[in-house]
């Protein structure tokens, strides 16, 4: 059994009795806290007719909800003490939304204006439920957890004085599904890391945030490969560019200089004459040689694609 210690007060809670309808109320109340993941539809969601297969009762869901997920209704049935019966109870419901469908999803709309996708996008063939109550029996826990469907949550409760609950997925629990999903992006991270390019994985960590710089140093980078062995290698301000007896320096910019390039290629090959193009000589006649993060002659500041592709194509008639 749970135990609740209150540490400003240094004591055991006491555990208390709360009417369904207490319950209900406040899982209602605090359903975007509770169950984030799901729409709230109603709660005592009320169903005509011989609903129940013992008596040929109507009844009522306590809450129904819809899932965006999978597209389908949620029933929700709470029990305030251990019900052997729960599960049949539910079932009843389940099988009269099913074969009413039409008619729920028209008064979802219509009547407690949920936000649902069209019709024909519900999932017809499934209703979720979610059973909430103190204790279940293991036959149930078991036979339910071995539900090929997986449909069903078992939701244990436990209400303690100064109205704090204790909520236990004993299965289907989003968090859990959420670290799953995280892992298996990190998992997925780690291999995209080791099939990498090593290159690749050089020049993302090179340029980090400077997403437009990469993009063209990218470019750049596959164009050389495509004729040639390249060799690269980092340095704290520049990507040093080996390509045959050639060399290049690539710097990253975020476009915020005031020739507003994202990316700089020093080269030694003189591209001064080619039009369209931002070239800057660091030899100037009468003129100390201009300072630059990089050893190459000739600075190339580019803003975008297209002066990237003149540069290329100007380098193919020098080199090749």
């Amino acid at each position: 059994m749970p135990k609740l210690f209150y540490y400003q007060e240094k004591k055991i809670l006491k555990q208390v009795d709360k009417q369904e309808s207490e319950l209900n109320k406040f899982i209602s109340e605090n359903w975007s806290n509770l169950f984030p993941q799901l729409i709230f539809i109603a709660s005592e969601f009320p169903l005509k007719g011989n609903v129940r297969s013992i008596g040929n009762k109507s009844g009522r869901i306590d809450i129904l909800a819809y899932n965006p997920k999978t597209t389908r209704f949620v029933i929700f049935e709470l029990k305030r003490e251990y019900d052997r019966n729960i599960t049949e109870q539910v079932a009843d419901y389940r099988d009269y939304v099913e074969d009413n469908f039409a008619d729920v999803y028209l008064k979802s709309t219509q009547i407690y204006n949920a936000t649902l996708p069209k019709f024909q996008e519900m999932d017809l063939r499934q209703i979720e439920i979610v059973l909430i109550a103190k204790k279940f029996s293991l036959v149930q826990i078991e036979k339910i957890k071995k539900n090929k469907e997986n449909n069903i949550t078992l939701i244990k409760y436990f209400w303690f004085e100064n109205d704090l609950i204790f909520i236990d997925y004993l299965n289907n629990d989003p968090d859990e599904e959420r670290i799953e999903n995280l892992n298996s992006q990190k998992v997925r991270l780690v291999k995209e890391i080791v099939n990498q390019d090593p290159d690749i994985y050089e020049i993302d960590r090179f340029f980090n945030l400077k997403q437009a710089s990469k993009e063209l140093f990218i470019d750049f980078y596959n164009w050389l490969k495509q004729r040639g062995e390249v060799t690269i290698t980092p340095t704290q301000s520049y990507l040093k560019v080996i390509f045959g007896n050639h060399t290049f320096s690539a710097i990253g910019y975020a476009g915020k200089v005031g020739s507003k390039q994202v990316l700089q290629i020093n080269t030694n090959i003189d591209l001064t004459n080619v039009s369209g193009l931002l070239v800057q000589d660091r030899v100037r006649e009468g003129k100390k040689k201009k300072g630059s993060l990089a050893p190459e002659r000739f600075e190339i500041r580019l803003r975008n694609k297209e002066e990237l592709n003149l540069m290329l194509k100007s380098i193919q008639e020098k080199i090749f």
